[in-house]
């Protein structure tokens, strides 16, 4: 009996999480839960007329499964990534930068700055930051401006910040502040071992992708995401991470 209404409550469950992340989310990807709750719906109606076109249903069935297997494997792997290396010494922190309201730093953002506090206090308080991050729509000022004027509020000595401030992209991030590490350090970014904070469910592309710029030695501190807002977050992830692997965006 449960199996013939699955779509149903499957459905019913989507919506109901869109209704919950609507007021806490400005990602238009949340919409994505409402047209697949709706979607589900829709199936329930007509998959008695699809299971008369036997070849078509079953290629739809196939199609499906397999999206769902590819999705749980790269959602475990995003999961069980190591986040949180206290083992390994670094010679600079790159700190990625997150939403920006106007003058204001978000929510995701301040507790990657939060996080970077935590390190410097506990761990090692002369390393130096860079703060990454450009000036996007919506932002008045450049994410990296207002990363370093609250870690500077937090009592950060403003001399161990270096500031990215032209990157609008996970990849940008990595390439610029390459250059800014390399000229401050006079060392290729291979030799060096670099700490990234970032949230959670960022972790595995941004290995990822720092492998791309170069990076050989790239560890993670990072924070912890919204629990109301995890599922939208790694969901948005993987078709981040799909799309980098497949079209290197």
């Amino acid at each position: 009996m449960l199996k013939k209404y699955i779509d149903l409550i499957v459905g019913s469950l989507l919506i109901f999480y869109f209704f919950i992340i609507n007021t806490m989310s400005l990602l238009t990807f949340k919409y994505l839960f409402l047209i697949v709750g709706i979607l589900c719906f829709i199936y329930h109606f007509i998959k008695k007329y699809l299971k008369k076109k036997e070849i078509l249903y079953k290629f739809i069935k196939k199609i499906f499964i397999t999206i769902m297997i590819i999705f749980a494997l790269v959602e475990s792997a995003m999961l069980f990534y190591p986040k949180h290396d206290l083992k390994t010494d670094c010679d600079y922190i790159i700190v990625l930068g997150a939403l920006v309201n106007k003058n204001k730093i978000s929510k995701s953002l301040q507790d990657r700055l939060d996080t970077c506090v935590e390190y410097l206090q506990e761990i090692d308080k002369d390393t130096v930051v860079v703060v990454s991050g450009g000036k996007g729509r919506g932002e008045n000022i450049t994410e990296a401006s207002a990363m370093r004027d609250y870690l500077v509020s937090k009592g950060i000595d403003k001399n161990l910040i270096l500031i990215e401030d032209k990157s609008t992209t996970t990849k940008e991030n990595f390439d610029f502040s390459k250059k800014i590490i390399e000229n401050a350090s006079h060392k290729k970014i291979e030799n060096l071992n670099i700490k990234v904070i970032t949230t959670d469910f960022h972790t595995l592309r941004s290995k990822i992708i720092s492998k791309k710029s170069g990076y050989k030695n790239t560890t993670f501190y990072t924070s912890k995401s919204n629990s109301r807002l995890a599922i939208l977050n790694y969901t948005r992830e993987f078709f981040a991470l799909i799309c980098n692997l497949i079209l290197g965006c």
